[in-house]
């Protein structure tokens, strides 16, 4: 349900449950951690995309239960952590349908491009649990006010909206997003390695920083690339 395939430092993860909507189940979650982690040694990025017409309507809420909570919930944690701290680029495609779950490996990849047809809902509260690991990531992203609203009114939002809040990259139309993400590792494959992989670790180092220290440390990084080139 988890296929991936890697060629040229590229993986490709493929989300392959379309008949189930691409409902995550517990060996799926380990089958994707374990592709983020073989990934990790082997590929400069990984995209993350879905078959059929919706990116994933979050953990399967059928599936019965197996192990202890602290197993089921690691593994979500672990992949968390994963998808978070690859140290290449993440770019996740979606489409259709990108509820709870989906919403998380959204914001933890570095790019998320999405089609215009997409829309979310974090309907964790429904089911009686506080969506967490969502919480654990959205005041990266979102003003507390903003995202206390999704939380906890479950609404239901679209792909301009998602822009708009900076939940996503970009939209496109939805019949272009493949060849949209083709070209983009397309172009992202052309540049000089050492340089593209700089840029999401720089980032994210001087987002952490003090205003008046990003200064200092620009120019300390960038002598420090201009003499490994």
């Amino acid at each position: 349900m988890i296929e991936c395939t890697l060629k040229d430092r590229i993986c490709r993860v493929l989300i392959n449950r379309a008949n189930a909507d691409n409902a995550f189940t517990g060996a799926m979650t380990q089958q994707l951690l374990e592709a983020m982690h073989n990934a990790a040694g082997t590929a400069d990025i990984v995209t993350i995309e879905a078959a059929g017409p919706d990116f994933t309507v979050g953990r399967d809420r059928q599936e019965p239960k197996s192990g202890t909570p602290y197993e089921r919930f690691k593994v979500i944690s672990d992949l968390n952590k994963a998808v978070s701290t690859f140290p290449g680029l993440t770019i996740a495609a979606a489409r259709g349908r990108t509820f709870g779950f989906a919403v998380g490996l959204l914001m933890r990849s570095d790019l998320a491009i999405i089609g215009d047809d997409a829309v979310f809902v974090l309907d964790e509260l429904k089911h009686g649990f506080p969506p967490t690991f969502i919480m654990e990531e959205i005041l990266q992203h979102l003003p507390i006010k903003r995202a206390l609203d999704v939380v906890v009114s479950g609404r239901q939002w679209g792909a301009s909206e998602a822009l708009e809040m900076g939940l996503v990259s970009r939209v496109v139309p939805s019949s272009d997003l493949d060849s949209v993400v083709e070209d983009l590792v397309a172009h992202l494959k052309r540049l000089n390695r050492q340089a593209l992989l700089s840029c999401k670790g720089y980032m994210r180092t001087v987002a952490t920083m003090p205003p008046e220290a990003r200064d200092a440390y620009a120019l300390l990084e960038t002598l420090r690339l201009a003499s490994s080139a």
